[in-house]
């Protein structure tokens, strides 16, 4: 690993620490001061970790406003560069590593937030009136945010992204939908940024994984799914596959696992290896992020094809490669999950017959890559290590049988 390697690595490294570290105090208490407010006590309640674009934490804070009401906030502070956009952001120098700070939902890059989290906001442009229910889903700082809504008898979600690519958003949603595709239904929101999508029917995959390996979905099932794919995606813009990146995420590994560096950036090696070696196949109309947690079935029936952020131009191949290194790694995520050895026999014995195996292998290895920084997660110990160190070893035998 040559020495730009070793900094950015070491750059990153220094940035998780400190985002876990006691100095946080500082620029919490900065942060909760521009509301009123000094802080009582406070944790970290999540860490995510982009590879080369920096670290976030989210800290929920318990602080006393002026008021002398005690109320619980969630500060986010980030190693990435924020720019500027008006709201009251805590910059700090950090020593090595400059940090910014801002309270939730007050994002700089998703000014839809705030309008998504009111549930005034929601009840008037989503259901035409009243208030609605809010749920967080999900929420990964400067990057996209889902919320779950209800009101009544009716649910919709919230995705919030960055404005300039809500557009983007809609069109892929309309151009599955026009197909007769089992996405959501996808309309403007309350704000810029802000996309509202239907509920979609059916059980997730992972649960279907984990009760009997998914035994009524057949592969072809899939096959025939990405197939149906309208030509009108290879006119969106291409996003590299999961696979591409290996050398970046090689880097979020070794920045959790330093110890394991050498190990890692050997994988890394052998799976660009494997791409530049093995048949890719044409480029065709790609979903770029097919995995379980994407899709709702009922029974044999794929009934809901979700996250759509990275429909575009690709290779069947590494869709193929997404889920099955995805599949792969389940075991690391939960001990239920025991039919996914057998669920692998058999979607790759069917995935085999239409794609390079070498090829299918080597490529579920760099998405396998890809997900062991996220096995690090606050306030469990050292118990993350484990799970990020099996999801490695999977890594590796997919390659290894990459042959």
């Amino acid at each position: 690993m040559d020495a730009p390697n070793q900094d950015v690595m070491a750059t990153e490294t220094a940035g998780i620490d400190l985002l876990e570290s006691s100095e946080m105090r500082e620029p919490l208490e900065l942060a909760v001061a521009t509301i009123g407010g000094a802080v009582q006590s406070w944790h970290m309640a999540k860490l995510q970790h982009r590879p080369g674009a920096g670290t976030t934490g989210i800290y929920t804070v318990r602080l006393r406003g002026n008021d002398g009401g005690d109320r619980t906030e969630y500060v986010c502070i980030t190693t990435a560069a924020v720019p500027e956009c008006g709201l009251p952001l805590v910059r700090l120098d950090g020593g090595t590593v400059p940090l910014t700070a801002w309270l939730y939902p007050s994002d700089p890059v998703l000014v839809g937030l705030p309008a998504a989290c009111d549930p005034a906001a929601v009840g008037r442009s989503v259901f035409g009136g009243g208030e609605a229910e809010l749920r967080m889903v999900s929420y990964r700082p400067l990057r996209r945010a889902v919320l779950e809504a209800v009101q009544g008898g009716r649910k919709v979600f919230l995705k919030v992204v960055r404005p300039d690519r809500a557009d983007q958003l809609l069109r892929r949603h309309r151009l599955l939908t026009d197909a007769g595709l089992p996405a959501p239904v996808a309309t403007s929101g309350p704000a810029d940024g802000v996309v509202v999508l239907t509920e979609a029917e059916g059980t997730h995959l992972a649960r279907a994984i984990m009760n009997d390996g998914a035994a009524a979905l057949a592969p072809e099932t899939l096959l025939d799914l990405l197939n149906a794919l309208p030509p009108g995606v290879l006119e969106l813009s291409r996003r590299p596959a999961w696979a591409e990146r290996a050398s970046d995420y090689a880097k979020a590994a070794a920045a959790v696992l330093p110890d394991e560096q050498d190990r890692i950036f050997a994988l890394a090696g052998r799976v660009e290896e494997l791409l530049a070696t093995t048949d890719s196949g044409p480029v065709v109309p790609s979903h770029g992020d097919f995995y379980e947690a994407n899709l709702l079935v009922d029974g044999g029936r794929i009934t809901g094809l979700m996250d759509v952020d990275s429909l575009g131009p690709g290779h069947l191949v590494d869709d193929l490669a997404c889920f099955i290194g995805h599949l792969a790694v389940l075991p690391a995520v939960h001990a239920g999950y025991v039919h996914v050895s057998a669920a692998l026999e058999r979607f790759t014995a069917v995935f085999d017959a239409v794609v390079d195996p070498a090829g299918l292998r080597g490529r579920a290895a760099g998405v396998a890559l890809s997900l062991v920084a996220g096995a690090k997660t606050a306030g469990e110990g050292d118990g993350w290590q484990q799970d990020a160190l099996q999801r490695l070893a999977i890594a590796e035998g997919l390659a290894a049988d990459a042959v």
